[in-house]
């Protein structure tokens, strides 16, 4: 059961189609058998009550009497026999044959060489009338051709009975073929119809989540689904505003907060030149920092926002080769980690990637910034290949992370421990934006601590070169 619901909807639907039309083809195989058995049955005692009528014509037959002249020799009649028997009633006409169907009030047997045999009975004389095909004893007198013995006619008629198969024989079949292949076709091609048209729109959804927020669903479908395309470009719709709403905030209030801190720096510049007291000097210092605080922040908003934008268009013409191990090189000097750590490096010097290198920077300074932070005395840096995958991998010999917190630390402004932070620095956006560059590159950044009890951040390039 659980692997059949594994299986796609449709392909269920396909496989009950299936087994509906065999299981309906197999019971409509087994009436038409029956049909065909009892309607072989009805010929045969058709033609036997010919000969039965033409006996009771002839006076040979007198079912009124107790008492029947029986001839126990057979008689030949065209290709049937005929006999008397006394038997007793209820019990078979003759060993091996087996009741097979009744037409009328005749039963109708077949023995063991698959002959057809009509019985009459005869209740007050206690006897039966036989007539059935040639029994293998008897002799045909034929005035042309003298003693015929069964085993020579019974081929002759046996090869003028095959050598053409009647169209009455073959016509059930035929048109059982036929109707099993109408209804088979006729659910087929509007499930498949409907099969494209659903899994048209679950492309358009998933080019829709990965940042394509032009894309709409055709809505000239078959109902319901006109009703589900058209909900659903109603929501693209409204997510596409919020989405574009969110953005020209975020690139707006950076730009608008810029402004009256650059007056303000240009006031504490002036302040400082005016002012010689040491209390004001050390005032105006941490006013600097503040502002280098805020924009720095600033800074990481803007890349925040642009790496949560929707693609542009014209975007994967900024991608190219990116040899990984002199990038690190150049991104270690700029963050300059070994200031005060020691930097131990495992890196393969051929691995190269294709990417925007801007996605790039930001994850890698990101993550180096957040392990100079956290380390004690050094960090390692590895970068090898692993099951045809790229993996950077970053850690450092902190604290570490507690596992609960291993999806909270890539929220924006996420705080793990308060005292901590103000032990540590930081803003809250350096992972949040590791992760964004990461999902922007198609790649996969997971958390978790290493042996010596420090944070060890990997990157999985997906899509490396």
């Amino acid at each position: 059961m659980a692997r059949l619901q594994s299986l796609s909807l449709f392909t269920r639907l396909y496989l009950s189609v299936a087994i509906a039309v065999i299981v309906s083809g197999t019971l409509s195989l087994i009436v038409i058998e029956k049909w065909d058995s009892q309607n072989e049955i009805d010929e045969f005692v058709f033609f036997t009550d010919y000969v039965y009528a033409d006996l009771l014509k002839q006076g040979e037959i007198k079912p009124n009497n107790v008492q029947q002249d029986l001839d126990k020799n057979a008689k030949v009649i065209d290709v049937l026999s005929m006999s008397w028997q006394i038997v007793p009633i209820d019990t078979p006409p003759c060993d091996g044959c087996e009741l097979i169907g009744r037409s009328g009030k005749v039963d109708v047997y077949r023995n063991e060489l698959d002959q057809f045999m009509a019985v009459y009975t005869f209740l007050k004389s206690n006897t039966w009338l036989f007539i059935g095909d040639l029994e293998t004893e008897t002799v045909i007198f034929d005035e042309s051709e003298g003693l015929v013995y069964p085993e020579q006619y019974s081929e002759q008629y046996e090869d003028e009975e095959y050598e053409v198969l009647s169209f009455d024989e073959i016509a059930p079949m035929l048109l059982l073929s036929i109707v099993l292949i109408t209804i088979a076709s006729t659910i087929y091609w509007p499930i498949r119809a409907l099969q494209n048209q659903i899994e048209k729109l679950i492309k358009i959804q998933h080019q829709f989540g990965a940042g394509d927020m032009n894309i709409k669903a055709e809505e000239q479908l078959a109902r319901p689904l006109n009703e589900l395309a058209s909900s659903f470009n109603a929501m693209a719709s409204s997510i596409k505003d919020t989405v574009n709403e969110n953005q020209l905030f975020a690139q707006a209030v950076p730009h608008e907060v810029r402004t009256p801190l650059s007056r303000i720096q240009l006031a504490a510049g002036l302040l400082r030149k005016s002012n010689e007291s040491k209390q004001a000097i050390e005032l105006l210092d941490n006013i600097d920092t503040y502002i280098g605080d805020i924009n720095e922040l600033i800074s990481q908003v803007v890349a925040f926002s642009r790496l949560n934008s929707t693609n542009e268009e014209g975007e994967f013409e900024l991608y190219q080769s990116i040899e990984l191990c002199g990038f690190i090189e150049s991104r270690i000097k700029a963050i300059k980690c070994e200031e005060k750590l020691r930097v131990i490096r495992l890196i393969d010097e051929s691995l190269e990637i294709t990417t925007n290198p801007v996605y790039l920077r930001l994850l890698v300074d990101n993550l180096l910034k957040n392990a100079s932070i956290h380390a004690k005395a050094q960090i390692l840096i590895s970068l090898s290949t692993i099951k045809e995958q790229i993996e950077l991998t970053i850690e450092d010999d902190g604290e570490g992370i507690p596992q609960e917190s291993f999806d909270t630390i890539f929220m924006p402004f996420s705080r793990l421990d308060v005292s901590r932070s103000r032990k540590t620095g930081g803003l809250g956006l350096g992972l949040a934006i590791s992760k964004a560059a990461c999902k922007r590159m198609n790649s996969e950044l997971i958390v978790e601590n290493n042996k010596t009890g420090g944070a060890r951040f990997t990157c999985r390039f997906s899509d490396a070169v």
